[in-house]
């Protein structure tokens, strides 16, 4: 009978923080992340945080074979829009943190820690992932009966992602 490794759950561990500013994004600092003005977004957000990739292609083919054979050209990296709800008639309340941070035009980081609880406190060692990021929109969301007034925002990733980077001191 094979043996099956359990894997991290989902639910709850995936937090998100925007940030404004990151000296270095190959070793992020922990006082970077807890800025005054580093907003997390996690129980702010109403969707799932969900980046992705994907590469053009390039097929190479040879006379001396009938395989054609494919090589990797540009890598494109994207966030789906960021979701989230918010007070629409007091934007300086708690709810409304992401939704004030988020305008369009803001530039930043966006910080993400896998695998934690969300209620854990980010510590110097924890693995997080670095998008660089331009806001490009942010637009009110129709309403939806027995819910919250959202809003949407996408994030454009402006630079090279680093992944799996330690926080530093």
């Amino acid at each position: 009978m094979p043996t099956i490794i359990p894997g991290v759950a989902s639910d709850e561990t995936v937090s998100v923080k925007f940030v404004q500013t990151i000296a270095d994004v190959s070793a992020p600092k922990l006082t970077e992340l807890n800025a005054v003005s580093a907003v997390q977004l996690e129980c702010l957000l109403t969707e799932n945080f969900a980046p992705d990739a994907s590469a053009d292609t390039t097929q190479i083919r040879r006379m001396c074979s009938k395989q054609t054979q494919e090589r990797a050209g540009t890598v494109t990296r994207t966030i789906a829009d960021l979701v989230g709800a918010y007070d629409p008639q007091d934007l300086a309340a708690p709810i409304s943190k992401a939704y004030a941070a988020l305008e369009p035009g803001a530039t930043g980081f966006l910080v993400v820690r896998w695998g934690v609880h969300v209620d854990t406190a980010w510590t110097v060692g924890d693995l997080v992932d670095v998008f660089p990021v331009e806001i490009a929109f942010r637009a009110k969301m129709a309403p939806e009966q027995s819910s919250e007034l959202k809003f949407k925002a996408k994030p454009l990733v402006t630079g090279t992602v680093t992944e799996d980077v330690a926080l530093a001191a």
